[in-house]
């Protein structure tokens, strides 16, 4: 409030202080003369002492969109109406062309709806942008509580697995029935560790999909080499991993291979046997730069090259 008043204050004075540093031409009756250059004196220094004060203050002007310069262009031109009229009003002697008004006035009506399309498409994209973040926040909520459950369930298997194996030791044997149901219980239900790289959402989507696989028969070694990022718990990045290992054939053990590469990301899964439907693998999705099969010193690979946010390839498989 106080360099706002203050500001304001040397707006009045410097037209006063011309005003009086002038005044010689009133005596020699140049009127038109004398308000041209108080009026411009003032200005100028006014200026001058609006950049000077807004480096010392060391204030800079944050505004979110260079559109704005609608908005500014839309108070001048209101400003020029109002001072033509005010003059005017105030000195009969002078007139102005209605021509002029009326095309200011259009190029006002003109920037006012600018203004309000700009404005609206702004605020519709603010509110889709809002609404995504909303989205993403119940997502990782609801994610982060099934992983605290899948890690609770998967604390008690494992407890459950060690009470059975005792069991089965206490029995030594001698009801053979018991040892056999034991065995076709663990069979099925094997120990399933989570995935756990720090990316909550990546972690149990593809903790989800490994399990489900196993339960399939394909018994997939995680090996992950990725840092913390946003871009690992992408939806769509997480769905093309789960349809890559969609293809895996059954009665398979392979390694998966996720390694961070800048804004690139390997994905490979090899294995001693051939373990991929190759034929059926048409994946269509934009996230993916390349893709390649190799059988190199008795290994099968399958490789996939997955970009980031940049469209440039940087590197090959």
């Amino acid at each position: 409030m106080f360099i706002l008043g203050g500001y304001i204050f040397v707006l009045f004075l410097f037209p006063f202080f011309f005003h009086y540093l002038f005044t010689i031409l009133l005596t020699q009756n140049n009127l038109n003369i004398f308000i041209i250059t108080v009026g411009l004196f003032s200005k100028f220094f006014l200026i001058l002492f609006t950049y000077w004060f807004l480096n010392h203050l060391k204030y800079n002007f944050i505004t979110p969109n260079k559109q704005y310069i609608l908005v500014i262009l839309t108070e001048i031109i209101v400003l020029s109406i109002f001072g033509i009229i005010g003059y005017a009003a105030v000195d009969v002697t002078v007139s102005y062309s209605p021509f002029l008004i009326c095309i200011l006035l259009l190029s006002i009506f003109v920037l006012i709806i600018m203004n309000g399309i700009y404005l609206n498409r702004i605020y519709t994209e603010k509110m889709q942008y809002e609404k995504q973040l909303q989205k993403e926040k119940y997502i990782k909520q609801s994610l982060r509580l099934i992983q605290n459950i899948s890690y609770d369930i998967d604390d008690k298997k494992h407890r459950i697995h060690w009470i059975l194996e005792h069991i089965k030791h206490l029995n030594n044997d001698t009801n053979p029935e018991i040892s056999k149901a034991i065995e076709q219980y663990q069979s099925k239900n094997t120990y399933q560790k989570l995935v756990a790289s720090k990316n909550p959402v990546f972690d149990i989507l593809i903790s989800v999909k490994i399990n489900r696989l196993q339960d399939d028969n394909i018994s997939i070694k995680p090996f992950f080499e990725i840092s913390q990022n946003e871009k690992y718990d992408d939806l769509d990045f997480i769905d093309v991993i789960s349809e890559i290992l969609d293809y895996v054939k059954r009665h398979n053990e392979i390694t998966l291979h996720i390694k961070g590469q800048g804004i690139y990301t390997l994905v490979e899964l090899y294995s001693e046997n051939d373990f991929y439907d190759y034929d059926r693998c048409k994946i269509e999705s934009d996230l993916i730069v390349k893709k390649k099969n190799i059988y190199k010193d008795g290994i099968y690979y399958m490789k996939f090259l997955l970009k980031g946010t940049d469209d440039d390839v940087r590197e090959n498989l």
